[in-house]
């Protein structure tokens, strides 16, 4: 006996589209790929931020005259790649721990005459790689605590990203 006609009413799936549920995983997937990403953002601007804050009150000793504390740091600018510039009598001496992805070569440019001061042997090499071959270092130790969760979170949620927010 033959096999009945196929049901032509109900379509097959193409091959190249993917069902609904392939869909909704790989927008579930896309969604925690983007929560991480805001996540580990968020981590590294507070350990940046901690990082300049902790070098600066050294920086600004380091680069005074002797017995004064007359060199003085402002708040880090995009103009430095982040940075906190030190200045000595108006002139820039130094800046505090550029962020390296934000160095661009106009900015490379500016910090090529200044110290660049950084926390780690690491975050030297990071802005060594984007900045002159003859850029001039000094590394401080500073102890600077890893960020708590909350305080990741509530980082991210204050400052979203284009990747995604918490």
């Amino acid at each position: 006996m033959p096999l009945p006609p196929a049901d032509e009413s109900t379509p097959s799936p193409a091959p190249d589209r993917p069902d609904a549920a392939q869909a909704a995983i790989a927008r579930a997937m896309e969604r925690e790929v983007a929560v991480q990403s805001g996540y580990e953002l968020a981590r590294n601007a507070l350990r940046a931020r901690a990082r300049r804050q902790a070098l600066t009150p050294l920086a600004r000793e380091l680069f005074s005259s002797p017995g004064r504390l007359d060199a003085y740091a402002s708040g880090s600018r995009p103009a430095l790649a982040w940075g906190v510039p030190v200045s000595l009598r108006g002139h820039l001496v130094a800046v505090i721990s550029p962020t390296a992805s934000a160095i661009t070569p106009q900015i490379r440019t500016v910090l090529g005459p200044t110290v660049i001061v950084v926390a780690s042997w690491d975050e030297q090499e990071r802005i060594r790689r984007v900045t002159e071959s003859r850029q001039r270092f000094v590394q401080l130790s500073v102890r600077v605590d890893e960020p708590t969760h909350e305080e990741i979170v509530d980082f991210s949620r204050r400052h979203p990203t284009p990747t995604g927010d918490l």
